[in-house]
């Protein structure tokens, strides 16, 4: 049960800012970095944990918390400014950890690969959103709700899904046998078709204004 509200309650998020983005923009571009200082903040203390150390949980709590927040006041502040910066290191994460396992390598290769190319598509997408402001404002709003939408369903859904003969069949002829029980392909499926409709809804209703 607290899964699911768990799940409606990322639905619900990503759906507010994949229909609604352009119009909040800004709080969308501080949830972005509040999210992304968090993260980062659990990657550090999973780091350090896995060296051997032990943290208080103190430390467990603030690590992520400190940076979340100067994030989130920072991009909140900054605005178009914290833009370009927000939208690689959102990107180098999303493709870490949707699509880091069809990298080839190992060890800090095969961690390093995927954040490399995440980063620079999102450098790419940064700069074009800064300077063509609505039109790409409102596809990466889209894109980012769709994103959180995916994050909060997709591995629920797939463990429905993945009983199905032909649903395995269709990820492995994607993806191939060798990453079969993974969420990324439903990710990506969620994320294509919300980041279209919310794009075509948020132009639609910008332009009412």
């Amino acid at each position: 049960m607290t899964e699911l509200i768990l799940i409606g309650a990322g639905v619900l998020l990503g759906a507010i800012l994949c229909f609604n983005g352009y119009k909040l923009f800004r709080l969308c571009l501080a949830v972005a970095g509040g999210v992304l200082g968090y993260v980062g903040g659990t990657f550090v203390c999973k780091f350090i944990e896995s060296t051997g150390s032990k943290l208080p949980e103190l430390a467990k709590t603030l690590i992520p918390l400190i940076p979340a927040l100067v994030l989130a006041i920072m991009a909140f502040t900054l605005y178009m400014k914290a833009l370009i910066a927000i939208t690689a290191l959102f990107c180098a994460y999303f493709v870490y950890t949707d699509y880091g396992e069809l990298f080839p390598g190992k060890g800090a290769s095969k961690t390093l690969m995927p954040l490399l190319v995440g980063f620079v598509i999102g450098l790419v997408l940064g700069i074009v959103v800064y300077f063509a402001q609505k039109w790409t404002i409102c596809f990466f709003t889209a894109f980012v709700g769709a994103r959180v939408i995916a994050l909060a369903s997709s591995t629920y859904l797939w463990n429905l899904l993945k009983a199905n003969p032909y649903a395995l069949y269709i990820q492995d002829s994607f993806l191939g046998t060798r990453v079969t029980d993974t969420p990324a392909l439903t990710a990506c499926f969620i994320i294509v078709a919300f980041t279209a409709a919310g794009f075509v809804v948020q132009l639609k209703s910008s332009k009412k204004k």
